[in-house]
């Protein structure tokens, strides 16, 4: 941003600088020279400059990069964003409009209009987008019917895609790893609990593999959420919008209680784990995968980019020890906060002991020339 003022002899900011700006980093996305991701931090950067210029403060929020659609395009998506309100839980809503953002885009990029859009349209969207989507193309047609079911209703578009995305492949599906007991407890040997980060990390690591939450879930605890007399967490699920009520175990009480008492700065923050250098707010972005990346370099856990081994193995560590202990498979979904048994079912595939001892014997086969 400085380097681009100075070529153009800019000594303040205005909007129209920004905006010139936003023009030049679109120009160089273009040409390939940067990627969406850095073309929003940009964006970020010089809308924060701008605000500071003028106010003489930032207000610590995230800022999401403007749309790129049309008029009509964003007023479409706006409204269908409203139509799914109260319909979805708040995760899948997001899936849904998010989806329809790149449809929408596509439309733009080719010249075509919602309203003229065709079945060839839908399918080139779909064969462009399908890189991208390594485990299958499930969610990304669920999305496009939904959506094309409200722009039929709606009068935007007369296209019916349902016939056309009547059948979808099935969802290729690995069974990711979880950590071995040895892995958790040199994970756990190796946070280093004399700092407040250290206390804060260990505490998230504890209630982890205690109650199999997700990461997003511990980094939305809320301090009024945890009940110390009777040692429960009542929350709702951001996923599922679920509620969910979980023990709360002596190690990880007191590992919270730990950070809470001697570790956490004092802030106004409602949330349990917050930074420990100012902006004293909630954690977000990669908050699991910066804490595990460095604690499993500590722990000397061998980890690579896509082997599992993320803050959501805990998780999968949680699910898969309640099915080698025995425990129903209703159980374990109640207590990993599955509708669904099926979301249950991944964790059995990590249970190898338990898989052993439902293999049959193959002594009532007879062989028959050198194979059975």
């Amino acid at each position: 941003m400085i380097r681009f003022c100075d070529g153009r002899g800019i000594d303040r900011l205005t909007e129209q600088a920004v905006e010139a700006f936003l023009a030049a980093i679109d120009e160089r996305e273009r040409r390939g020279e940067i990627g969406p991701t850095m073309r929003s931090a940009l964006e970020k950067t010089a809308r924060m400059m701008l605000q500071f210029q003028e106010t003489g403060v930032v207000v610590w929020r995230r800022r999401r990069p403007a749309s790129g659609l049309s008029t009509t395009g964003e007023s479409v998506l706006i409204a269908f964003a409203e139509s799914l309100r109260g319909e979805l839980a708040s995760s899948s809503a997001r899936l849904a409009v998010c989806e329809a953002r790149q449809f929408l885009r596509y439309l733009d990029s080719a010249g075509r209009t919602l309203g003229a859009a065709t079945l060839d349209d839908v399918r080139g969207f779909l064969v462009a987008v399908g890189p991208r989507h390594t485990s299958g193309m499930g969610n990304t047609v669920w999305a496009i019917k939904r959506f094309f079911g409200f722009a039929n209703r709606q009068g935007s578009s007369e296209l019916k895609v349902q016939a056309m995305l009547a059948r979808v492949g099935p969802r290729r599906a690995r069974a990711l790893p979880c950590f071995t007991p040895e892995e958790t407890g040199r994970i756990l040997a190796a946070i280093e609990t004399g700092s407040p980060r250290g206390k804060r990390d260990y505490a998230m690591v504890r209630l982890a593999l205690s109650t199999g939450l997700r990461c997003g879930d511990i980094v939305s605890l809320r301090l009024n959420q945890i009940d110390w007399r009777r040692d429960e967490i009542h929350l709702v699920q951001h996923k599922t919008s679920a509620p969910l009520t979980l023990p709360l175990s002596a190690e990880a009480g007191n590992a919270i209680a730990d950070w809470v008492l001697h570790g956490r700065p004092v802030c106004e923050t409602p949330e349990v784990f917050v930074r420990v250098y100012a902006p004293f707010v909630k954690l977000s972005g990669p908050t699991g995968a910066l804490i595990m990346n460095w604690w499993l370099h500590k722990a000397g856990v061998s980890h690579q980019a896509h082997d599992g081994k993320t803050f959501h193995a805990l998780r999968r560590t949680t699910g898969t020890r309640l099915v080698e202990s025995g425990a129903e498979l209703e159980l374990a979904a109640q207590v990993l906060g599955h509708g669904q048994l099926a979301s249950s079912r991944r964790y059995i595939a990590l249970a190898d002991e338990s898989l052993r001892e439902c293999c049959l014997p193959l002594d009532r086969f007879v062989p028959t020339m050198e194979g059975l």
